[in-house]
């Protein structure tokens, strides 16, 4: 990566604004375009001069996996950038916040978790129609449209079925995030949908 990503940088048209978020793994800027008129973000991979194996192979997951997905439940991707200058995702911004603040509200009334629930369960059903198993759902990785509807983020774990599964082929480490993890995920099995279906319990467990 020649370029890193810093506010007033221009690339490919875009022009980053303020830092969002800054992960582990990655930051979230928001940008703008001459072309485009939605508020849109761009994450970039954190890659650093060590070994960033990890983080370079889910970056490229994310890219091979987000553009080929499509409906309410995703961001809409706009663009991606190439790791020979400065590795990107633009999609369009879900304004809010992720589900980690409804879960600093546990225990939900039954009513509330019951409408939490099936949002969060559509979503991840309406992901598995597109043949993509997420393996990191965690309350941060749902976001929330003004609408109502549940938005899956960060498809850096994720496995597309129909795709090469460039993490398994180059990593015999388990990944996943506690503790929300499947047991099978810990064994390193990446092909079961049930794996989303484990995390989403457990979600469900710890609102109610």
């Amino acid at each position: 990566m020649r370029v890193r990503p810093k506010e007033g940088l221009q690339i490919d048209g875009f022009t980053l604004g303020a830092q969002l978020h800054k992960g582990g793994f990655a930051t979230v800027w928001d940008v703008t375009h001459p072309d485009h008129d939605l508020p849109m973000v761009m994450k970039v991979p954190t890659i650093l001069d060590g070994d960033d194996a990890p983080t370079i192979v889910g970056f490229e997951v994310e890219q091979m996996i987000m553009p080929r997905l499509s409906g309410i439940h995703v961001p809409r991707v706009i663009a991606v950038g190439d790791f020979a200058v400065m590795p990107y995702i633009v999609t369009e911004r879900i304004p809010g916040d992720s589900l980690l603040s409804t879960f600093t509200r546990a225990p939900l009334p039954m009513s509330d978790l019951l409408e939490v629930m099936a949002r969060m369960a559509a979503a991840v059903h309406d992901l598995h129609r597109q043949h993509v198993l997420h393996l990191d759902l965690k309350p941060a990785n749902f976001l929330q449209r003004a609408t109502g509807e549940m938005v899956l983020v960060d498809f850096g774990l994720s496995r597309h079925d129909q795709l090469p599964d460039l993490l398994a082929e180059e990593f015999t480490i388990p990944m996943g995030t506690f503790p929300y993890i499947a047991p099978e995920q810990y064994l390193r099995s990446r092909d079961d949908p049930r794996s989303d279906l484990f995390a989403l319990g457990a979600m469900i467990y710890e609102l109610a």
